[in-house]
């Protein structure tokens, strides 16, 4: 892409990631102004097609997060501005913000995936779906926003007081083995990695700000022919959903029976300093500037 040209930024926005995408979009904008684009960064909200109107970008990255941001409602608001961006499109991301949707897909496509069961959050104290131990996670979230593993009643009640706002919840069965993260840029299934949390799974502050206590090992400490299987399983999620740029999905190994579950795909994976998709690129000989770079690229060729 011609370096003239003006690539708008979008960070914050207003979802319940809204730090998280603050802080990924820092690096973003510090690897574009290295690599010398013309950039404005937008505090985008709901006046985005205004600030569209107002600074006429040739190109968006979308660097938001969460609701919103992910989920097609940008999306379709760049779509009718005309101007070419980063990430998937309307349709993949909404079907991969919601992970009740995308698991029905996965399924029908010869995933495995944990036993999930959608219901009004009410009504979960008065049903027991699953034995505990068991998971309780928003339909529509990222960074594991409101995700937690219930293994009591005392448990269970402090998660319903504290999402006491939300509507829905997914309950899903818990797999416990580890788990296996895979990133994919473009069509290549580009590389995976294990999480060894600090914390009993990969949570929000696993993720964002207790890099030092969480282990991130490359390659993940599997045979080389479950290493494959899964990195095949990530970009096969990649082009079900229709996913274009880059994705992270997620997957759990079951101790016991050696068969990987699919949880999610990300199709707008963080960009911090530890976010897994440039280090897992890293390991592959793709820098950070590389990856920017070749995801303002991959805008440009998109209709």
């Amino acid at each position: 892409m011609n370096k003239d040209k003006k690539i708008m930024l979008l960070y914050g926005g207003i979802s319940a990631e809204r730090e998280i995408s603050i802080i990924t979009s820092k690096e973003i904008s510090k690897s574009l102004k290295n690599m010398g684009y013309n950039i404005v960064e937008i505090d985008a909200n709901e006046n985005l097609l205004a600030d569209l109107e107002l600074h006429k970008p040739d190109i968006v990255f979308n660097g938001l997060h969460g609701t919103w941001g992910e989920d097609g409602s940008v999306q379709e608001i760049l779509e009718k501005y005309g101007v070419p961006y980063t990430h998937s499109g309307i349709e993949s991301s909404k079907l991969a913000m919601d992970k009740y949707k995308s698991a029905e897909i996965f399924i029908e496509n010869g995933f495995t995936h944990p036993l999930t069961k959608l219901m009004m959050i009410e009504e979960v104290k008065d049903q027991n779906i699953f034995d505990y131990p068991y998971v309780l996670k928003p339909r529509n979230e990222g960074s594991s926003v409101g995700v937690s593993i219930i293994r009591n009643n005392e448990e269970l009640n402090k998660y319903l007081f504290e999402n006491k706002h939300r509507k829905e919840i997914l309950v899903q069965q818990f797999i416990e083995g580890p788990e296996i993260n895979v990133a994919v840029i473009g069509t290549n299934k580009t590389g995976s990695i294990e999480i060894d949390p600090k914390n009993e799974f990969y949570d929000y502050e696993s993720k964002y700000f207790d890099a030092g206590k969480t282990k991130h090992i490359i390659p993940p400490r599997l045979e080389s022919k479950l290493i494959e299987k899964v990195e095949g399983l990530g970009l096969d999620a990649h082009i079900l959903l229709g996913c274009t740029g880059i994705s992270r999905t997620e997957f759990i190994l079951d101790k016991v029976t050696k068969q990987f579950y699919i949880l999610e795909l990300n199709t707008q994976p963080g960009m911090t300093p530890t976010s897994l998709v440039p280090e897992i690129a890293n390991y592959n000989g793709i820098s950070f500037d590389d990856l920017i770079k070749w995801m303002v690229f991959d805008a440009t060729q998109k209709k």
